[in-house]
């Protein structure tokens, strides 16, 4: 004979199956798996640029962009050497050097591409700290395409000191391009704008330079000042390449001869008459080098390079 179940039996069934299923009595919850700790990290992702000039051309710029998740970390201190990244670096980069290290203990480096063995070509972009309009130029040179048979070097700060300072000189307050040994001449005393230092190549940037062109041997050098708006001209074998510069450019082809200037002991000459079969000169831009001008100086540095 067949027991009718009440409604408060079957209640107290479900309760008890709920407990069982649950693993406890009632009103105790099942354990739960604890959560995984989830932790961030923090990717710096760096760009790479001519460190921006202190003085306002319309042309250079920098820029540093890092990915960070949540939470934020401190970013790291900025360098005087801008960062690079091997994305960014155009396929015939050959590597980059410190050189040596400037008065104040900057680096002093130089970035290296194109056919190794090549036509070796030194592009410079600041020897007086205060003259930066070029460092748009060696930017430029930086990643734009190369003709084959040129093996570049592009030194975009022989003078990081007076860079960083925004002044001529290096943190010696010598002119460095004044600072050769050939036709050296003591020059102003120090704390004026040609003071020539305490003897020939007195400074590490000019002994920097001097050891790395002994070793390059570049068969063209290229310095790039302001603001005389200019290339000289010369009856030498590079007076071809520097008229074709002027002419590709616009710029004037007329005598260098500035104000109280006294032209001893200057890294262009130096260079011409020490390292074998050199020919170097000087390119004088205006007090700014405009951006839609960049490239017309960028393109005649390599139009003149392929006719060493």
């Amino acid at each position: 004979m067949s027991r009718r179940l009440t409604p408060q039996l079957v209640a107290a069934m479900v309760l008890l199956a709920a407990c069982a299923e649950s693993g406890g009595a009632a009103g105790v919850p099942a354990a739960t798996e604890p959560a995984s700790a989830s932790t961030s990290s923090v990717v710096p992702v760096s760009s790479t640029s001519t460190t921006s000039p202190p003085t306002s051309t319309s042309s250079t710029s920098s820029s540093t962009t890092s990915t960070t998740s949540t939470p934020p970390t401190t970013a790291a201190p900025p360098s005087s050497v801008p960062p690079s990244t091997t994305a960014a670096r155009p396929a015939d980069f050959l590597g980059e050097e410190v050189l040596g290290t400037s008065a104040g203990g900057r680096p002093i480096v130089a970035s290296h591409r194109g056919t190794p063995g090549g036509t070796v070509i030194v592009v410079v972009g600041v020897i007086h700290g205060n003259e930066n309009a070029g460092l748009a130029v060696v930017d430029r040179l930086a990643t734009m395409p190369l003709p084959a048979g040129i093996d570049l070097w592009l030194l975009p700060l022989m003078n990081p000191d007076g860079y960083v300072n925004d002044v001529r000189g290096n943190d010696n307050g010598v002119d460095l391009n004044r600072n050769f040994p050939h036709d050296w001449t003591a020059i102003a005393a120090p704390g004026e704008w040609q003071y020539s230092g305490t003897g020939p190549a007195s400074e590490p940037e000019t002994q920097a330079f001097m050891a790395f062109a002994a070793r390059v041997r570049p068969e063209l050098t290229l310095w790039y000042h302001q603001d005389l708006f200019r290339v000289s001209p010369s009856s030498g074998r590079d007076g071809p390449l520097r008229q074709r510069y002027a002419q590709l450019t616009g710029l004037p082809y007329e005598t260098v001869s500035g104000p109280g200037s006294v032209y001893t002991g200057v890294a262009a000459t130096w260079t011409r008459r020490t390292v074998p079969s050199a020919m170097s000169f000087i390119v004088e831009l205006g007090p700014t080098l405009p951006a839609g001008e960049v490239q017309r100086h960028a393109d005649a540095v390599l139009a003149v390079a392929q006719m060493t």
